[in-house]
């Protein structure tokens, strides 16, 4: 029993030793790897080579080793050991075919160029009908820049092959590089043909690759020829819809919604959604049309109702980007009255008597309406919750500009209690500490808008922390007036009451000049004239925040306007574009961040019409 028990315990620590001795070498090449990095990191390329080599003998099917090795010799000229390893190492791994490029690689760096054409002409030649033979040949050609070898290789194994498909997405990026756009767009839609679902990868590639008017009229002559040959095909048509709202050329992109929809019986579904893209972009007259469309497709369809009111919420875009009059939004009113007439008041109107109350409450002075209509949505029946609560916090601003406080933080309050650290929840306590801080109550909203910074939704958090950080910068000494008055300027300017909030904006200038609210209050009053249809000064007063306070927290708000600005009122396309483009440099966090890419995109569009 001993002499068992003894053997075990040997037996236990040859184990032990054995482990220690496999992880001493394993720790061991490792340093020796982090030398070798450093040395070749260093441009001490001789001690590196001489590491690599005996780092290569040790584990030969390494190519992070041997690309390493190379590296040093080709750095130190050294041509012959060059080529003796990619030789050596080519007999070793006859099946690998980097390392037979590589000898041509290395025959072109000594001018041998002759030499090296013949050895990849050499290659071409021994090409088998194997698929992973062929990518692996082309990617070797590919990972020494020879990428005219490399689409010539994958031409040869479609021929071997017998596909005219397989390869496309490879030899679509190797175009791309070589600037060769028609071959480029005809690979990138041969990737579709084989595989429908990768259509938005593609039109991301062909949105980053086409520079210009030419690039986009092959790339529709392509398409048009792909929708003709691949009838039974969605994407090709598809993606000249994308096309065509690239272009904001909103008729022909209608024109093959319309198809598409009839050829798949969907009753006016992609119409619509083409109608929400255009009011999304601010083509307020092709989302109508849109709408309209769907509505002539018949009154027993699914979208009918949902196109009447979709075309409505357009029109109402519309009027109110204009340059609209009381008479504008009196006709406007109208027409939801109409509608509500047409499909009743019920759970599925609920939005459109919300759309219609906001119209009374904060455009047409026509209160006891408007407070009627929020009122009835939120005491319906089977009504969203969501819903209703949003126009409870609308009501609410409603009160607060008709100055009844009370009624509003009562709101408020409501849907903070109902929506508890939900998204509508944290809105609700963010528009309660914005009414404290309105009324002077800097302190108690303070404390209110620090809980918020750390909300789920990023405006309400973005949002929270700007007024916080105006509170805290601005109540520094017991002197608060000048954020008082600022305070009042800013209820004044949410009550419509636009001369007197100017008026106590000038006058914190003239009572407490080069005060730190200045920015604050060339922001507000860039917002006023912006409401007032004054463009021009906006623009200057945003201008003057960007430039002169970039850096502080409303610079990324006053470019995004001011871009805004530019694109949709000044008509200066260029003016927006260079602001899109400063903004992505500046303000890669911003809130605004991924809007202004969607609207930069919009502007590189309109300028290949």
């Amino acid at each position: 029993m001993k002499e068992k028990v003894g053997f075990t315990i040997l037996r236990r620590n040859i184990l032990l030793f054995v482990c220690m001795l496999l992880l001493s070498n394993a720790y061991g090449q490792q340093a020796e790897e982090e030398l070798a990095a450093q040395f070749l990191s260093n441009k001490e390329y001789s001690k590196a080579a001489n590491m690599y080599e005996k780092l290569l003998s040790g584990n030969q099917r390494s190519i992070y080793f041997y690309d390493n090795l190379l590296k040093c010799y080709l750095q130190q000229n050294n041509f012959a050991d060059a080529q003796k390893l990619a030789k050596k190492q080519s007999k070793r791994f006859d099946e690998n075919p980097f390392y037979l490029v590589d000898q041509g690689y290395i025959l072109n760096l000594q001018n041998e160029q002759k030499k090296a054409k013949d050895l990849f002409d050499n290659l071409l030649k021994k090409v088998a009908p194997n698929e992973m033979a062929i990518y692996d040949l082309a990617k070797a050609f590919e990972k020494r820049n020879e990428k005219s070898y490399a689409i010539e290789t994958y031409l040869i194994g479609r021929k071997l092959l017998k596909n005219d498909l397989v390869f496309a997405n490879e030899m679509a990026g190797l175009y791309n590089d070589m600037q060769q756009i028609p071959n480029m767009i005809e690979e990138y839609l041969n990737v579709l043909v084989v595989d429908e679902t990768y259509q938005e990868e593609v039109q991301g590639f062909l949105q980053n690759a086409l520079q210009n008017k030419e690039d986009f009229e092959i790339l529709k002559q392509a398409l048009n020829k792909k929708t003709k040959q691949f009838t039974d095909k969605n994407c090709f048509p598809e993606m000249l819809i994308w096309l065509y709202v690239q272009r904001n050329d909103y008729d022909l992109a209608l024109m093959y919604a319309k198809s598409l929809d009839k050829k798949n019986k969907e009753r006016g579904r992609r119409i619509l959604e083409l109608g929400f893209l255009a009011n999304s972009n601010y083509q307020y007259d092709a989302a109508i049309n849109c709408f309209k469309q769907v509505q002539l497709l018949g009154v027993d369809l699914p979208y009918y109702s949902y196109s009447k009111n979709s075309e409505l919420e357009a029109l109402t875009n519309k009027i109110l980007a204009g340059n609209y009059t009381t008479e504008d939004l009196k006709l406007l009113e109208i027409e939801y009255k109409k509608l509500l007439v047409e499909f009743g008041k019920n759970a599925g109107t609920a939005n459109t008597i919300r759309s219609l109350a906001k119209l009374q409450a904060f455009y047409l002075n026509n209160y006891s309406e408007a407070i009627r209509n929020y009122e009835e949505i939120i005491q319906m029946q089977r009504v969203d919750r969501s819903l209703q609560a949003e126009c409870k916090l609308e009501l609410g601003d409603f009160y607060v500009m008709r100055g009844e406080v009370w009624e509003a933080m009562l709101l408020y309050g409501q849907v903070d209690k109902d929506f508890l650290q939900e998204p509508l929840g944290q809105e609700a306590k963010y528009r309660n500490a914005k009414l404290s801080y309105y009324l002077g109550e800097f302190e108690w909203a303070k404390a209110q808008l620090d809980i918020l910074k750390t909300a789920t939704t990023q405006l309400i958090a973005n949002n929270a922390l700007e007024l916080s950080l105006l509170i805290q910068d601005n109540t520094v000494d017991s002197n608060t007036e000048p954020l008082s008055l600022f305070a009042q300027a800013d209820l004044n300017y949410l009550q419509n009451n636009d001369v007197i909030a100017l008026r106590k904006l000038d006058s914190i200038g003239i009572l407490f000049p080069k005060h730190s609210l200045s920015d604050e209050i060339i922001f507000k009053k860039a917002q006023i004239f912006e409401r007032e249809k004054d463009f021009q000064n906006a623009a200057k007063y945003y201008e003057i925040v960007v430039n002169e306070y970039g850096s502080d927290i409303l610079g990324d708000n006053a470019l995004y306007n001011l871009a805004l600005i530019y694109q949709n009122k000044l008509s200066k396309p260029e003016d927006a574009k260079k602001c899109y483009e400063k903004f992505i440099d500046n303000y890669p966090g911003s809130f605004f961040l991924s809007d202004c890419r969607k609207q930069y995109r919009l502007l590189r569009g309109d300028q290949i019409n």
